[in-house]
């Protein structure tokens, strides 16, 4: 099988630096080595997940055309946090003899299939709805903070410029795991359990380490559930 890798950053101080890119390249390596895949060509692109307008995703997919090659991406939201743009590449693939996509972070979903499709449209619909709860949230929080009068931007340590910044970012970064918490607390899982299935599906605190029961009882009591 050939592959052609597909990675996405979200700004040029990411794709200079390499944050985050590395990571998925070695993600697609380890699906590579595991299917025993060979990456023929790789495309990287420096631009938000809702922008449909992509010159690297199109070139990606026009060479995956050219050698009848699967499409590999990292992560579901690093070809799109869009459910309609999603729906539309995996149509486009089958109508055009691609090998179709992988997905290094849902290995089991064959997206050449209308059950694969199905699913990875409920996904994307998840990360949708993320990416705009962050987004809102983000705002809410900021706001909150200057109508008690703080001065955002320019922050120093040990003032509470600094504590509105981290309660911010802290809300933020729990609402990119609303979509996957919010179903498990619904079910009555434990925090234990919750942090199991959390590190199962390669969810991590911000240092890269597992999610402990606390910090996952936090991120529960950010998101209000």
């Amino acid at each position: 099988m050939e592959l052609i890798a597909y990675y996405r950053v979200s700004t040029a101080r990411q794709g200079d630096s390499g944050l985050g890119l590395e990571a998925q390249r070695a993600k697609v390596q380890q699906l590579a080595a595991e299917r025993g895949a060979e990456v023929v060509a790789e495309f990287t692109e420096v631009e938000s997940g809702r922008k449909a307008d992509r010159p690297q995703l199109a070139a990606a997919l026009a060479e995956a055309r050219k050698h009848k090659a699967v499409v590999a991406v990292a992560k579901l939201d690093r070809i799109a946090r869009d459910a309609e743009l999603l729906l539309r590449l995996t149509r486009e693939a089958a109508a055009n003899g691609m090998g179709g996509f992988l997905f290094c972070d849902l290995p089991d979903v064959d997206a050449t299939t209308a059950a694969g499709r199905m699913v990875l449209t409920v996904m994307a619909s998840v990360a949708e709805f993320e990416a705009r709860r962050i987004s809102e949230r983000t705002k809410e929080a900021l706001a909150a903070a200057a109508a008690r009068g703080v001065k955002l931007g320019g922050t120093r340590p040990n003032t509470i410029k600094t504590n509105e910044a981290a309660k911010a970012k802290a809300t933020a970064e729990a609402e990119q795991l609303r979509g996957v918490i919010a179903p498990m607390v619904a079910s009555g899982m434990s925090l234990r359990a919750m942090a199991d299935a959390l590190a199962k599906a390669g969810r991590t605190s911000r240092n890269g380490t597992p999610l402990t029961p606390t910090q996952v009882a936090r991120i529960v009591g950010r998101l209000g559930l």
